[in-house]
């Protein structure tokens, strides 16, 4: 695949419109732990501190980024990318998006992630999140995950 320029990118808020394309990446990124289309409906319809983001190439969405705001503080409920569009720092791209979206409203964001994606851990520390503990069977049994944090006003 052919990595994409910036400019060749668009990203915007998620409409009910784009869920079908949302869940079908979903779906092929987290197997059994996967969110239902009935979640990403309910968090674009109903969920007031929800705030999604897609990633568009060519007019296809190749990835997406959901957070919720509470009060003054983030959290990245869940983050993809096609697979055919990894390794390319679309990822980073979306997270740095979402950082600068939320720091006029937010002292801090945080997230939690797989134990063992190394790959995910390298980009969140590469944009100054923190370890900040464990989850235990967080993803089910015997799947933990690290909680990671960045103060955004620092």
């Amino acid at each position: 695949m052919v990595k994409p320029t910036e400019q060749e990118l668009n990203i915007r808020l998620m409409g009910l419109q784009d869920v079908p394309q949302v869940f079908d990446i979903e779906r092929n990124s987290f197997n059994d732990s996967s969110w239902s289309i009935d979640a990403f409906y309910h968090e674009v319809e109903q969920n007031e501190f929800a705030h999604y983001f897609i990633i568009e190439f060519n007019e296809k969405i190749i990835g997406y980024i959901g957070l919720w705001i509470v009060i003054d503080q983030a959290q990245i409920t869940t983050v993809a990318i096609d697979e055919a569009f990894r390794g390319h720092g679309l990822g980073q791209l979306l997270l740095k998006y979402v950082m600068n979206y939320v720091q006029t409203k937010c002292d801090m964001m945080s997230l939690e992630v797989r134990v063992d994606n190394k790959i995910a851990q390298r980009v969140y520390t590469n944009l100054g999140f923190q370890y900040g503990g464990k989850r235990k069977n967080y993803y089910g049994e015997g799947e933990d995950a690290l909680v990671m944090w960045v103060n955004l006003n620092e």
